[in-house]
């Protein structure tokens, strides 16, 4: 067997260990806060009031409300059975990434395939039942059959690109400025084509002529879910100090996997990383310079996924200083990151063709090495972050249940006092599960008719100890479980 040919299977043998991660871990792992929040209040509703985004809060996220729905009638309400849409869409973006480089130089193929499938955060938003893994996997679709229209002009990848990038935008819709950047791209290349062929001439309505139908349908689709959502949406949902103090230092903690960083270190890795985005640019703005025709159509990609994050990073820039938005962190900005890698393997692969070519292989290898030895440091079965603290509530309630049964203490209807951050997990498992001895948990607060309380072990340092038993102690999350004598002066 030639060593080439061995290279899909290299890939599937990677592609199936990651995807058993996260099975396992979705299968075994709480249920978190926001994902509770969304099954309480969501996926019971009608599809209409879903698609069109009715509930406004932005905790619901469409597709995922929607596929949340139809798995729970397929396959019941386990956390399994609610996480598969996302588990499923991890196929689909590993399939993609794995065919966005399946022509380049091996090497490049797998180190790029090992760094977009081993970074912690965004393989575990694949098995949350949240829309950020939807929109990942949906959007490296979308992007795979732009590209492969560019080249092929086949209306099967025109209408492809277009029904992923719908789908990724009604997942989360901080993927909006992608697919708007991309149909601005396709212009652009037009106006590109026409600037090298002295035939052809750029017309704006006749050259976009492919798009209007299915631009069409996904805008009266996304029409109503939109507005809604630039009405009512939440604009304070990350940092104000600025663009590189917030985004991009969140981005670099992303991309090293978590790993503890120097202020110093975080400064360098934002330069490199930045200047992996500006390199290319100034590259292609060059060639324009030079009228390098075979440069544009050798390295379309290149140019195409360059321009993207871009655009993407100025969109970002602007909603700050002219609609007032928080700039962007944590899982927020999720999306940037294989977009990002698919950009950093298009121009390793433009460096491997010249006097670089070794250079550029050795650093594939260091790269890839680091991705995947970061990863199996940081993975875990048991924590999804920032939802940590939900990581013991199921074993909470199980431990509830047995401990009631061996005291013999079944005779009434049981209140816990929780800290509010609880609410929606410990709700979600006393419906999925039946538990009708537990009265519904609210975010009130504490209060004196409350038989037990869980809540996290600093809050009750300073209580006087023959006021309550510590029953139980979660060590993973630093939480207690107590049985109330009385809980007057607890707070």
């Amino acid at each position: 067997m030639k060593p080439k040919s061995l290279i899909p299977i290299i890939a599937l043998v990677i592609g199936a260990l990651i995807f058993s991660y996260i099975f396992t871990k979705a299968s075994i792992t709480s249920f978190t806060h926001d994902e509770s929040f969304t099954y309480l209040h969501y996926p019971h509703t009608s599809f209409m009031e879903l698609i069109s985004f009715s509930d406004w809060f932005m905790n619901n996220h469409i597709m995922n409300s929607i596929s949340m729905k139809y798995s729970e009638q397929l396959f019941g309400n386990s956390e399994l059975a609610l996480r598969l849409p996302n588990l499923l869409s991890l196929l689909i973006f590993l399939f993609y990434g794995f065919k966005l480089f399946q022509r380049k130089h091996p090497i490049l193929l797998i180190s790029v395939f090992i760094l977009l499938s081993t970074n912690v955060m965004l393989i575990d938003l694949f098995g949350l039942a949240r829309g950020y893994g939807l929109s990942c996997g949906f959007m490296v679709m979308s992007l795979y059959h732009f590209l492969t229209y560019l080249s092929s002009s086949k209306k099967i990848n025109l209408y492809s690109f277009h029904f992923a990038a719908l789908l990724a935008v009604l997942s989360h819709f901080t993927l909006l400025p992608f697919y708007v950047a991309l149909l601005g791209i396709f212009s652009l290349l037009k106006l590109l084509h026409a600037r090298f062929d002295s035939v052809e001439s750029f017309h704006l309505l006749k050259d976009n002529k492919p798009h209007f139908f299915p631009l069409l349908i996904n805008i009266i689709i996304l029409y109503e879910p939109v507005r809604r959502a630039l009405i009512y949406g939440q604009l304070n949902v990350g940092g104000k100090e600025g663009f590189f103090a917030n985004t991009i230092s969140d981005f670099v903690k992303i991309i090293m996997n978590g790993l503890p960083l120097s202020p110093f270190v975080i400064t360098c890795l934002q330069i490199f990383f930045t200047l992996i985005v500006l390199i290319p640019f100034f590259i292609s703005i060059l060639k324009f310079v030079k009228n390098e025709e075979s440069f544009f159509k050798e390295y379309k990609n290149l140019i195409v996924t360059n321009t993207l994050l871009l655009i993407i990073l100025l969109i970002l820039i602007l909603n700050h200083h002219l609609l007032g938005a928080d700039f962007p962190t944590d899982r927020f900005i999720i999306s940037l990151f294989p977009l990002f890698i698919i950009q950093f393997g298009f121009f390793l692969d433009f460096l491997s063709t010249g006097s670089l070519s070794r250079v550029t292989i050795i650093v594939c290898c260091i790269f890839s090495l680091m991705g995947a030895t970061s990863f199996i440091a940081k993975t875990d079965h048991y924590t999804y972050r920032p939802w940590e603290y939900d990581a013991e509530t199921k074993n909470m309630i199980h431990f509830l249940t047995a401990y009631r049964k061996i005291n013999s203490d079944t005779s009434k209807n049981v209140k816990i006092g929780i800290n509010w951050l609880f609410e929606p997990t410990i709700n979600f498992y006393r419906k999925t599960e039946k538990i009708d001895w537990l009265l519904p948990v609210d975010r009130n607060g504490l209060s004196e008719d409350d038989d037990y309380v869980y809540t996290f072990k600093q809050s009750i340092l300073m209580l006087d100890t023959s006021k309550y038993d510590i029953i139980k102690n979660f060590k993973k999350t630093k939480t207690v479980l107590i049985k109330v004598k009385t809980v007057s002066n607890i707070e």
